[in-house]
């Protein structure tokens, strides 16, 4: 289940997975196929429930009582397209349970065949919205073939102008290689307003959610652009050979040391290197330190921007950010402290770092090309910050 967001404004994501998928020459509808043992769907929903989400919404179509049933231990919300008359009518036959969000509620819209989107990623197009105020927020990629693809035409700026489908192309705008994901974030309220301006006027006789930007455009609100970093997260399954090549991705993430946010990996398979949890902060030891004893306090929730925390949480990462400073002052005894503050840049969590130093670091040399080669492992930094802190608890000290 989804849980709500510590701060922020309230999210819900609808995920659209009514389509047949007739190219994965199969009787079974598409979001049913299976990789690891998981349905198409099934991975996009886990990652939905890594998400800071009050509620989540799946408009289902074709063998719609059998994608529910293979679901149902996702808790969410049906909603029947029947027939399937483009993604805008699906967010229209979602209208009416969207209609009792409360003001103020952002949606985030996913597909049910995009399982390789990451959490970090949907994580941080959530928090670019808020931040920028945007009405609309879409996830773009640059990629080397964009053929096929609506291009995303931006203005002198840079900022969101419209997008135009590959037919739709002007002269010049052939060359454009930014191209539109399908996966957006919307002011809940202002998008429903804007389903009535949709028209089905094009050669496939549907209502394309694409449309709804330029109509918010439009009426002055703004549009924001979020450029993924990874083409290979919007990767859409439409054929055998793109499940198996999405077989490989998820087999090639596993075995990546380097794949994801270190933080959110560290929190989740490292408990051994998180030192405390308190009230959704932590204070754990870095994964790849400068000097031994370098420690992190991190939200435990994946945030790029540190306007991003709420006054209470900014303020309680800086107190911990002095405790962690005691810690390393009774395990260590250093020349001095350092403290590092990582806030604003695409992809990176939310850091605060607190190293200790010594006159040339000469008996601490760093971690070099990933090889540890520290006087002390992590663990062993592990043990002796919490040595201090036993100590130090036991003094009254903290």
């Amino acid at each position: 289940m989804s849980v709500e967001a510590t701060a922020g404004r309230r999210w819900v994501a609808l995920v659209l997975a009514a389509g047949k998928g007739t190219r994965m020459k199969s009787d079974q509808a598409k979001v049913l196929h299976e990789i690891d043992g998981r349905t198409l769907l099934g991975h996009v929903l886990t990652t939905a429930a890594r998400l800071p989400l009050a509620r989540t919404l799946v408009v289902v179509g074709h063998q719609a009582a059998e994608v529910e049933r293979r679901h149902r231990d996702y808790g969410f919300t049906a909603v029947l397209q029947e027939p399937q008359l483009g993604t805008g009518h699906a967010v229209m036959m979602a209208a009416p349970q969207l209609r009792c969000e409360p003001a103020g509620t952002n949606l985030l819209v996913l597909y049910g065949d995009v399982p390789l989107l990451r959490e970090t990623t949907l994580s941080e197009l959530m928090e670019r919205h808020e931040l920028e105020g945007n009405a609309a927020t879409v996830l773009t990629a640059k990629v080397a073939r964009p053929r096929g693809y609506g291009r995303i035409v931006r203005d002198r700026d840079g900022g969101f102008l419209r997008i135009v489908e590959d037919r739709d192309l002007a002269p010049g705008e052939d060359a454009i290689n930014e191209i539109n994901s399908g996966i957006y974030t919307f002011d809940l309220k202002l998008l429903l307003d804007v389903l009535g301006d949709l028209r089905a006027e094009n050669s496939q006789g549907e209502y394309y959610l694409t449309d709804t930007l330029a109509a918010i455009r439009d009426r002055g609100r703004p549009v924001g652009v979020v450029l993924l970093r990874d083409e290979e997260e919007i990767s859409g399954i439409n054929t055998v050979e793109q499940l198996e090549a999405c077989a490989a991705v998820l087999e090639r993430r596993r075995t990546d040391p380097a794949e994801g946010c270190p933080m959110c990996g560290l929190l989740r398979g490292r408990e051994d290197l998180v030192l405390l949890r308190d009230r959704g902060l932590a204070v754990v030891v870095s994964p790849a330190p400068y000097n031994s004893g370098q420690l992190c306090v991190v939200p435990e929730r994946h945030l790029v921007c540190q306007e991003s925390l709420s006054g209470d949480e900014a303020a309680r990462l800086f107190a911990l950010g002095a405790e962690a400073e005691r810690w390393l002052e009774e395990a260590y005894h250093p020349q001095a402290l350092n403290l590092g503050y990582n806030s604003g840049r695409p992809g990176e969590h939310v850091t605060l770092q607190v190293i200790p130093r010594w006159t040339g670091d000469a008996n601490f040399m760093p971690l070099v090309a990933g090889v540890g080669i520290l006087p002390e492992t992590l663990e062993g930094t592990w043990q002796r910050v919490q040595g201090a802190r036993a100590r130090l608890r036991a003094s009254g000290g903290a």
